[in-house]
């Protein structure tokens, strides 16, 4: 596989940074995206210049735009862009009698907006590179939502469907659109993230149901590389399911 020129929002940590890493491994270079970019210190450290941190809000459409054309130049143009980054874990539970407008606009904005826009200002430079991958990283709870995380779960379904609708409307340029639904996923926050669940009255309808067990996030950087490869490129308009057989 060639060294791709790929963009990661959420890239310094988690299953963002397993992405950015198996990028790293194949000799690419990486913008990685953080509200905070001092967070990707430690990749840094370990891979130099190869990797890029930048800053960005990507609840807000300037700031996607602005990070991207940031990005393209740091890595002198882009191959591939995973859109990661979300608000997830305990801070996207929320039931209906208790969701706010506040709430309601800031989930969307940044699970749904930031794929969006991020997409929107890194076409551009996708079709000057003749073609590309957009990855957007969805959930099992596109297809199975989660008790308590109503919001959440039709962000990640709208995510599936705009990889659809991306698919479609980017094969002309070449550019290849798919989105990778994750399943239960061990990171090393998960037993404090299960407890401020619980505690917020929200049940787990994925954790010890899964028959292969909990996965890590190589398991899902593997299959967004394998995505982002000349190998899957009949591969678009689609959502891979990566959950270990527990919508089987």
């Amino acid at each position: 596989m060639k060294p791709l020129r790929a963009v990661v929002t959420g890239g310094a940590t988690n299953i963002g940074r397993a992405i950015t890493e198996i990028f790293l491994a194949q000799g690419g270079r990486v913008a990685v995206g953080q509200p905070d970019p001092a967070v990707a210190a430690p990749l840094v450290r370990q891979y130099g210049d190869r990797v890029v941190p930048l800053r960005v809000d990507i609840g807000d459409p300037q700031q996607c735009h602005a990070f991207i054309a940031e990005a393209a130049r740091a890595l002198g143009g882009i191959d591939a862009l995973v859109n990661n980054a979300a608000i997830t874990g305990s801070p996207a539970i929320g039931r209906l009698a208790d969701l706010t407008p506040a709430d309601f606009s800031r989930m969307v904005s940044v699970n749904l907006g930031g794929v969006v826009f991020c997409s929107q200002a890194a076409v551009p430079h996708l079709r000057a590179a003749g073609g590309g991958v957009i990855v957007h990283i969805s959930s099992i709870n596109a297809l199975r939502p989660q008790r308590g995380a109503m919001l959440y779960a039709a962000t990640k379904a709208a995510v599936s469907s705009l990889a659809q609708s991306m698919g479609k409307e980017l094969a002309a340029d070449r550019i290849r659109v798919v989105a990778v639904a994750p399943g239960d996923i061990r990171i090393d926050t998960s037993v404090q993230q299960l407890a401020q669940m619980a505690a917020q009255g929200a049940g787990t309808d994925v954790v010890n149901q899964t028959p292969l067990g909990s996965g890590v996030p190589a398991d899902i950087a593997e299959t967004v590389a394998f995505l982002c490869s000349d190998r899957a490129r009949f591969v678009t308009g689609t959502t891979w399911v990566v959950d270990g057989g527990l919508l089987a």
